[in-house]
């Protein structure tokens, strides 16, 4: 039989528990359900509460409950027990509904398109305005617009019940920078960098070409990362698809930074690189002058790169040289101006040196082609592209190695490829063989400690050819440890 009190209906029984408890009382037994028997002590108190008779009763009850051992409670003391006793119980039911916690939590988020910051926080706060603060306090030593897909946002939540609030954040930009957002004295937020110290060790690596530089470098242990840069650079001195072959050899030299218990954090660039095929030696050094400035140079200490590069597309093998030939589609013998590079319909091409995109359209017989103006008397042209990249339009700055366009089979074209002009004040000449000039030349205090590190280096590779290792998967730093045990 339920009792209704303040608008609330809940089972007698539990109300009667929930109010012995809150008033102290000690109920032995409760008992709803009518028996043949003669009724119990606790019904006819039940029956009182609602005001009927119980079984034999003449008339209504008394409004008051006996408790065992205890001494007789009125009705308002009865009601007002029976009140805290509800409570109770609905306090109870809402610590199971969720959500409901209380304490500590860390918790990693990870970024995903179209995340921000503050979309991260509100959901998870009770209270807008510390997601804003954390925010605002974060901006003072991090742009939550660099926020990267991927990356993983640390918090540090305050559960209180049925509310959530923030305590702190972070964030790391880079392996080497670890931003911290934290409460201050007034309730508010503040941000600090922590430096991450990282050890930096070189790494060598050495072997020789069954397949291809990429291949057999990766199975050194040379990450592709690292070997880009290099590529670019002997790309200025060697047509690698035409020059390399089976046997010949290369030599690496590249910087890994370690946390303290030496796990990889990123890799550095190479330092040194070494090509020798057929009769060609060519090491080149990464070296960084006095004034900052950072170039390749080759044993002399005289700039690597050339004005222009040699090919202006990675993965392509030259499919037509320079000269007299029989036209595909024509079909008479004429003058091929340049020379033809056979690759995939989409491959990224590359300006083959700096300067401004003089004709960037259709043109005829080329198709799709785009024109580089490199100084007064030097100019590149690219022909039979599929497209044109994102902002190659006459008078646009391009520099050495960005991407101007991509491979296709536009105008007179037999199948997807490039064909690469060189032009010297405006006619044609033999990409292969024209006269390319040179950059800076080091001198004084920057050539002697350009030396010093050319030896260093020169020592480090002849103990690997003396011993004959093809791969050092240890650093110096390894080396000279082990050396000392």
């Amino acid at each position: 039989m339920p009792v209704k009190l303040m608008n609330l209906l809940v089972p007698t029984a539990l109300v009667l528990a929930g109010a012995g408890l809150a008033a102290g009382l000690t109920v032995p037994s409760l008992q709803t359900a009518a028996t043949p028997a003669e009724p119990s002590q606790a019904q006819v108190q039940l029956a009182a509460l609602d005001g009927t008779a119980g079984a034999g009763a003449a008339g209504p009850q008394t409004g008051r409950v006996e408790a065992e051992g205890r001494a007789e409670l009125p009705d308002a003391a009865w009601d007002r027990a029976a009140l805290r006793g509800v409570m109770a119980l609905s306090t109870a039911d809402s610590l199971l509904e969720e959500p409901f916690r209380i304490g500590s939590e860390r918790r990693t988020v990870e970024v995903r398109s179209g995340d921000t910051v503050l979309g991260l926080l509100l959901p998870l706060l009770t209270a807008d305005r510390d997601a804003h603060n954390a925010v605002a306090a974060l901006e003072t030593a991090f742009d939550p617009r660099d926020l990267q897909i991927g990356q993983e946002v640390r918090l540090l939540l305050e559960h209180h019940g049925h509310s959530t609030s923030l305590t702190g954040l972070e964030i790391m930009p880079d392996v080497d920078r670890l931003v911290v957002v934290s409460r201050d004295d007034a309730d508010g937020f503040v941000a600090e960098t922590i430096a991450n110290d990282l050890e930096t060790r070189r790494v060598a690596a050495a072997g020789i070409i069954t397949e291809s530089l990429a291949a057999d470098a990766e199975r050194a242990g040379v990450p592709y990362a690292v070997l880009h840069p290099l590529i670019r650079m002997f790309a200025h001195r060697l047509d690698l698809q035409r020059n390399l072959q089976q046997g010949d050899a290369f030599e690496i030299l590249f910087e890994r930074d370690h946390h303290e218990d030496g796990s990889v954090a990123r890799l550095g660039p190479a330092v040194y690189g070494r090509l020798v095929s057929n009769d060609r030696d060519l090491p080149v050094y990464r070296f960084e002058t006095a004034d900052g400035f950072v170039d390749w140079y080759d044993r002399e200490g005289e700039s690597f790169r050339r004005a222009l590069l040699r090919t202006p597309l990675d993965n392509a093998r030259m499919s037509s040289g320079y000269g007299m030939r029989r036209h595909p589609i024509l079909g008479y013998t004429r003058m091929h101006q340049g020379i033809d590079f056979a690759a995939a319909s989409g491959t990224p091409i590359v300006a083959a040196g700096d300067g401004r995109v003089e004709i960037a359209g259709r043109r005829g017989g080329y198709g799709n082609y785009v024109r580089l103006q490199h100084n007064g008397r030097l100019s590149t042209a690219y022909a039979h592209l599929s497209r044109f990249a994102a902002g190659i339009r006459p008078g646009a700055r391009v520099r050495q190695g960005q991407v101007i366009g991509y491979v296709g089979s536009t105008g007179l074209s037999t199948g997807p490829h490039l064909h690469y002009e060189v032009l010297v004040n405006g006619s044609q000449v033999n990409p292969l063989s024209v006269d390319l000039p040179v950059g800076r030349t080091l001198e004084g205090a920057d050539l002697a400690a350009f030396r010093d590190m050319v030896d260093g280096i020169e020592r480090r590779f002849a103990e690997l050819r003396r011993d004959g290792t093809q791969f050092a998967d240890r650093s110096e730093e390894e080396e000279q440890g082990s050396a000392g045990d």
